[in-house]
């Protein structure tokens, strides 16, 4: 065909440029489209102390499973990471701004997204562009855990793993009967404390009680314990005075030591010669409180006036009297046979109060006074006549200087018919009575640690 006059022909080459740049503008479009290019957005930081392995741009951001943006980049600070968040606008009027976020994994080998979580209670407000989500939660990658792990195997020398796995083999070999019943023993012991798990937990709660309490008082505890460093700062500045008196407490206890050595008989036989007395204090122990409550009635009514009343002066009624002569043995031996109390035990009569002492009770008051001179019938000088006592008390002591006026005792009185002459043994060499209505002798004391016969 002949090209008309007047007319331009486009070249082929030109049709295959301009196709090749419509096919590129349409795929740049499709592309741009398909990542949202043209597309606005609100942009969100998410920042976490970690992102993970698998975590890369694009990656979905979720809410309730329903995608709301994605991620567009990821940034490495040195202790913290950040990503930028492109939330599509048609959905940020659904997410409040107290929406928290978490990176989670599909599986335990699939890729990261963002997944938003609604709260409890939302916020009237709604996210905006430039806020800042912190990640409260990232999930662990089996990537991560194998990377661990190789780390792991790294520091461990393979001679030593087989050697020490060797050992364990050779220690389990034949034991496989023990330690299944081990592991039976172990499965009962768990059963037991499932049974007692809430006491175990009424424990736990009492034990943060306990806690508690020591939280509250821990200021006076650290005040203690810094008295206790100022204590410790004396005694270390008194170092020498304390290993002086530490040597002396060592010297009286040996001193103290040799007296007990060379006195021990001596305390013992002390002892057994208290029995007696300690015996008679026992027997009388129901009188001595109405004795001191006799006592106070007494000054109470009238004991004060009685004897001065002023607090000065002591009005006493003195007279001579016969002497007595001195204690004689075993004359003047006591008798404590006295009865009249509940039981026949020492009674308190009408003590404390002294003015009811009427009518008296039947009183057996068989204390061997009334016999000899206990109360002298005739005038007569005692014997001995004269005592020195004093001399005991010099620096070298001397025996007293006891003399007598006359040969032998003081004239006795004359006794009632039936009893024994005055001065006159009441009991033989092995204790028999030797007059009529004379008591039995009372039996000797048995010694501190001796069986009674």
């Amino acid at each position: 065909m002949n090209r008309r006059a007047g007319t331009h022909r486009v070249s082929t080459g030109w049709w295959t440029l301009i196709l090749l740049a419509v096919i590129a503008v349409f795929l740049f479009g499709s592309t741009a489209a398909f990542r949202g290019t043209f597309r606005s957005y609100v942009g969100v930081t998410l920042t976490s102390e970690r992102a993970g392995l698998v975590m890369e741009t694009d990656a979905d951001v979720m809410l309730r499973g329903v995608r709301v943006g994605r991620v567009s980049r990821l940034s490495n600070d040195e202790n913290r990471t950040s990503l930028k968040l492109e939330l599509d606008p048609d959905q940020v009027r659904y997410i409040p701004a107290n929406v928290t976020a978490q990176i989670s994994a599909t599986t335990a080998f699939g890729t990261k997204f963002v997944e938003l979580v609604y709260p409890s209670d939302p916020s009237p407000e709604r996210l905006t562009a430039g806020a800042v989500l912190h990640a409260d939660r990232v999930s662990t990658e089996v990537n991560t855990v194998f990377e661990n792990v190789v780390d792991l195997l790294d520091m461990i020398d393979p001679l030593k793993l087989n050697a020490v796995l060797t050992a364990v083999a050779d220690g389990v070999r034949g034991q496989g009967e023990r330690m299944g019943q081990s592991i039976t023993d172990l499965n009962q012991v768990l059963l037991a404390l499932n049974e007692r798990s809430e006491t175990i937990g009424a424990n736990w709660r009492s034990l943060k009680n306990f806690t508690d309490t020591y939280d509250d008082a821990a200021e006076d505890i650290v005040a203690i314990l810094d008295a206790v460093s100022t204590t410790s700062t004396t005694v270390t500045e008194h170092e020498s005075a304390l290993d002086a008196l530490l040597l002396n407490v060592v010297g009286f206890t040996e001193a103290g030591t040799n007296l007990l050595v060379t006195s021990k008989d001596d305390f013992v036989d002390a002892v057994n010669t208290l029995q007696p007395t300690t015996g008679l204090l026992l027997h009388h122990n129901p009188v001595y409180t109405c004795f001191l409550q006799g006592a106070t009635w007494y000054l109470e009514n009238g004991g004060y006036a009685a004897w001065g009343g002023d607090g000065r002066t002591l009005q006493l009624d003195v007279a001579l009297l016969l002497g007595n002569d001195a204690y004689t043995y075993p004359e003047h031996l006591p008798i404590v046979a006295a009865k009249g109390g509940p039981g026949g035990r020492p009674g308190c009569g009408s003590l404390p109060d002294a003015t009811k002492n009427f009518p008296v009770r039947q009183l057996i008051t068989n204390t061997g006074w009334g016999t000899g001179l206990d109360i002298r019938p005739n005038p007569g000088i005692g014997h001995p006549c004269w005592a020195n006592y004093l001399p005991v008390t010099r620096a070298v002591p001397e025996p007293p200087s006891i003399r007598q006026c006359i040969p032998g005792p003081a004239i006795g009185p004359i006794t009632a018919p039936g009893a024994p002459p005055y001065g006159a043994p009441w009991y033989g060499p092995d204790g028999t009575p030797l007059w009529p209505g004379v008591p039995p002798p009372e039996p000797n004391p048995t010694p501190m640690g001796a069986n009674p016969p």
